[in-house]
């Protein structure tokens, strides 16, 4: 887009060319509250139901994550622990009807992460999972992120989830 300037004895002169990007949010963390069938674990599912070590918001209210926030009032909590048995924690969230995340040519996933001092380094990855059940995986590549105590933003191109329809996304 572009501002033009009227000029006072006619015409126009052009303004620079600027551009600017939209973003379509998958979760709106800022809808949980901490009201039965509204709270965060809820929609997340964690090791309480997949049988993963992870744990997706706080046992007692508040169960979102209130002060330690990117941007809103709140994020999601995701503690891990991988040293037991299964030896990896997932939290998913699953959409009913599916949703198409190329929408307005949409090609990447942006996330912000946080990790916790003292997390020893783990791989950080994101699965996708279409209609048709085709997976893709991207990790990220600094283990270390984990225990980074700044907000990151973790661009993924939907291309990189190999083989999935990012326009049928289930999971």
């Amino acid at each position: 887009w572009a501002v033009d300037e009227l000029v006072a004895t006619g015409g126009t002169q052009a303004g620079a060319v600027w551009t600017f990007s939209t973003c379509l949010p998958i979760d709106d963390f800022e809808s949980y509250t901490d009201e039965e069938g509204n709270r965060i674990y809820e929609t997340w599912i964690d090791g309480w139901t997949n049988g993963t070590g992870s744990t997706v918001g706080y046992v007692q209210a508040p169960f979102a994550e209130q002060k330690i926030i990117h941007g809103g009032r709140q994020s999601m909590p995701l503690d891990y622990n991988n040293l037991q048995a299964p030896f990896y924690s997932e939290a998913q969230r699953e959409f009913a009807p599916t949703q198409d995340w190329t929408t307005g040519g949409i090609q990447t996933l942006v996330l912000f992460v946080q990790g916790k001092a003292g997390n020893s380094p783990a791989p950080l990855y994101v699965t996708l999972q279409d209609s048709a059940n085709r997976t893709g995986t991207v990790v990220h590549a600094d283990a270390a992120l984990v225990g980074t105590t700044k907000w990151i933003e973790w661009k993924i191109a939907l291309s990189d989830f190999t083989g999935v329809n990012a326009a049928r996304i289930k999971k």
